[in-house]
C-alpha cells in the first residue's frame, strides 16, 4: 500500500530547486512506495497554513531552508494529529538539516531519508509560536532577516556577513531583563538572549555544547557584553573553550523574560522575524514531533535514541 506524502516546497528560496529536479524527486518517491503531493509556497507563512489545514499524511518533506522548516513545524504544532517531518535542505542556511546529517544534493538526501529512521525531537515555543532550533533577541539577531533575499541567493552565508558589518558600527543596546528559568531568577542587563535546541547555529557546528534534542530542555545564553568587539570575542572564546565570563549559559525547560522596554529589533526565530515585539516572552520546550533523519545521524544528540 502506498504511503501518502506531502511535499512543501519553497522553490525559489536559497539555492532553489528546478521543476525538472522536483519531477525526479517525486518519481523516486513513487519508486519507493510513496504517493507524493507537491504544494509550492507562495508567500510568508504559507507553509504553516498548508500543514495546519491539510489532511493526514504519512510523511511531510520540507523542501527549502530553515525558515521553511520553521513554518512547517509551526503549522504542525497547531494540529491534534502531528505529522512526521523530513527536512530537504535547499535554503541559504540549512542549520537543522546539516545538524541531522543531510548534505547538499537533494537526491542523495532523499536516498538517505529512505534508509533513515524516525526520531522524536523537542520543539520549543515562544509565546505559543513553535520554532525549530533557535530564538534570540538583541544585538546582531536582526541580521538574518534584514539581509535581502536577492543578496542571500547570490552570496549565501557571505551575505549575512555583509549585513553584520553594518551592525558592527552600532553600539549594542543593553536591556534590563527579568529572567525566570525553571523558577530561578537571573535578572540583569543583557545585550543578547539566545534560546536554542541545536548544536549547529549560524553555520557553526558545535556552537552549543552537550546538546540533547530530546531532553525537554533548551540551551539558554545570556550575554552581558556592552560593546561589539567584546561580544564577538566572548562568543569565539565560548565556542573554543566552552565557557566565558561574559556569557551565562544553562539548560532550562521553561523560561520567562520581561523586558523594561520594547526591543530595538523584533526577536529572531529560526532566522526569520517574529511578528510579535512584546515586553514579555514565554519560551518552553513544550512540544515534541517526529522527524525522519539519516541512519548515520549523530546519536549523541539524542537521549532516547534506539
Amino acid at each position: 500500500m502506498e504511503k501518502s506524502t506531502l511535499l512543501i516546497c519553497n522553490q525559489f528560496g536559497g539555492r532553489g530547486i528546478s521543476d525538472k529536479l522536483l519531477d525526479v524527486f517525486q518519481s523516486r518517491l513513487r519508486d519507493n512506495g510513496y504517493n507524493p503531493k507537491l504544494v509550492l509556497t507562495k508567500r510568508p507563512k504559507h507553509a504553516s497554513e498548508i500543514i495546519e489545514k491539510s489532511n493526514h499524511f504519512d510523511l511531510v518533506f520540507s523542501i527549502g531552508g530553515d525558515g521553511t522548516l520553521s513554518e512547517v513545524v509551526n503549522g504542525n504544532h497547531k494540529r491534534s494529529d502531528k505529522l512526521t517531518i523530513c527536512p530537504m535542505p535547499t535554503g541559504s542556511c540549512n542549520d537543522v538539516a546539516t545538524m541531522l546529517g543531510y548534505k547538499k544534493k537533494i537526491l542523495d538526501n532523499l536516498d538517505m531519508a529512505m534508509e533513515g529512521k524516525v526520531v522524536e525531537i523537542d520543539v520549543p515555543t515562544i509565546n505559543d509560536q513553535a520554532y525549530m532550533y533557535v530564538a534570540g533577541m538583541g544585538k546582531f539577531l536582526n541580521v538574518t532577516y534584514d539581509t535581502k533575499r536577492q543578496v542571500k541567493k547570490k552570496m549565501g552565508y557571505l551575505g549575512y556577513f555583509v549585513e553584520a558589518t553594518k551592525e558592527f558600527f552600532k553600539s549594542p543596546k543593553m536591556y534590563d531583563i527579568e529572567v525566570e528559568a525553571d523558577g530561578v531568577r537571573l535578572d540583569g542587563k543583557y545585550s543578547i538572549v539566545l534560546l536554542s535546541n541545536s548544536n549547529h547555529i549560524a553555520g557553526v557546528n558545535g556552537f552549543q555544547k552537550n546538546v540533547l534534542l530530546d531532553d525537554g530542555e533548551l540551551e539558554v545564553t545570556l550575554c552581558k557584553c556592552k560593546n561589539n568587539p567584546n561580544i564577538i570575542y566572548s562568543f569565539l572564546d565560548y565556542f573554543v573553550t566552552g565557557k566565558n565570563k561574559n556569557l551565562i549559559t544553562f539548560k532550562a525547560h521553561d523560561i520567562k523574560l520581561k523586558f523594561n522596554e520594547l526591543l530595538e529589533h523584533n526577536p529572531n526565530i529560526d532566522g526569520d522575524k517574529l511578528d510579535n515585539n512584546s515586553l514579555t516572552y514565554h519560551i518552553s520546550a513544550s512540544d515534541k514531533m517526529n522527524f525522519l533523519v539519516p541512519k548515520d545521524v549523530n546519536k549523541k544528540l539524542f537521549l532516547k535514541y534506539n
